[in-house]
């Protein structure tokens, strides 16, 4: 049993010759260094340890992904929100960066093969512009020599008018045109006398020219990604469809339904896993 300091300082007061006994309690009131203190006789340690989280506990906060998933970021970014998202863009400062198509997103740039496939395209294209404007060279190539050319056509309707003008004013009146002699004789036309007849004529011509150069009334494009019901302008339950995968550039089989004259849907076995180029022409 230890003896209270109070009492031991008492002993050793100036003066104080202390005992062999005193020596022994002194001593045995303090513990010595080889002596282990036990657990439970330390104060407030079983209370503590009442206190402390089950190692089952502890072990599963550790293993849990969701722990903390309000205020830190998974390794993975699986509990990222599209505006976290943002905000780590704009802080690492790569809110601007490029990106190229992936797996499920479609990028802001183009690859060099996407590249390649646009000027393929635009050359088709070019090569087709050539083709109409042969079509319209041919059209304009008349044989009448004086008058198969546009500042040909132009520079007679200024030599003529006087005639234009007559015209007018025959119209005005409800005069019809199918009594108004023609000027000129034009054999290479056919047997034409009257103004009604030459305005069909050359009605008709400008009208071939106006085809020619606007082959959009014949043919309508469009860029699908899977089965989709398009909407077009051909007036027409007769054409033929070309569909190609714009990075593959392969051919894709379709299946189309005719809605109406201007609309039909069109059905892919599979998702494409490219965007697919539609052209329809009318027959």
């Amino acid at each position: 049993m230890s003896t209270p300091l109070n009492i031991i300082f008492s002993w050793f007061e100036k003066g104080d010759v202390p005992t062999e006994s005193q020596f022994q309690q002194v001593f045995s009131s303090f513990r010595h260094l080889d002596e282990k203190i036990k657990m439970d006789e330390v104060m407030g340690l079983n209370e503590a340890f009442q206190k402390k989280l089950p190692t089952i506990t502890f072990t599963n906060h550790l293993e849990d992904e969701s722990a903390h998933h309000l205020v830190l970021a998974k390794l993975n970014a699986s509990n990222l929100t599209a505006s976290n998202v943002e905000e780590w863009k704009e802080k690492l400062k790569i809110k601007f960066a490029a990106t190229i198509d992936g797996s499920e997103e479609a990028g802001n740039v183009y690859t060099k093969e996407q590249i390649e496939t646009i000027v393929n395209i635009l050359q088709a294209k070019d090569n087709e512009m050539l083709e109409h404007i042969a079509k319209i060279n041919k059209i304009l190539d008349s044989n009448d020599i004086n008058l198969d050319e546009i500042q040909e056509v132009v520079s007679y309707i200024k030599e003529n008018r006087e005639q234009i003008e007559f015209l007018k004013e025959a119209i005005a009146r409800n005069i019809s045109d199918d009594k108004i002699n023609l000027v000129r004789i034009y054999s290479n036309w056919g047997a034409i006398t009257y103004q009604n007849q030459f305005n069909d004529l050359v009605y008709d011509k400008i009208k071939n020219i106006e085809d020619a150069a606007s082959p959009e009334k014949n043919k309508y494009e469009e860029r699908v990604r899977g089965d989709s019901r398009i909407k077009h302008d051909l007036d027409t339950l007769s054409f033929v469809i070309d569909a190609y995968d714009t990075v593959t550039m392969f051919t894709v089989p379709l299946k189309v339904r005719r809605i109406d004259t201007n609309n039909i849907e069109v059905l892919f076995d599979s998702v494409p896993p490219n965007i697919i180029q539609l052209t329809i022409k009318k027959i």
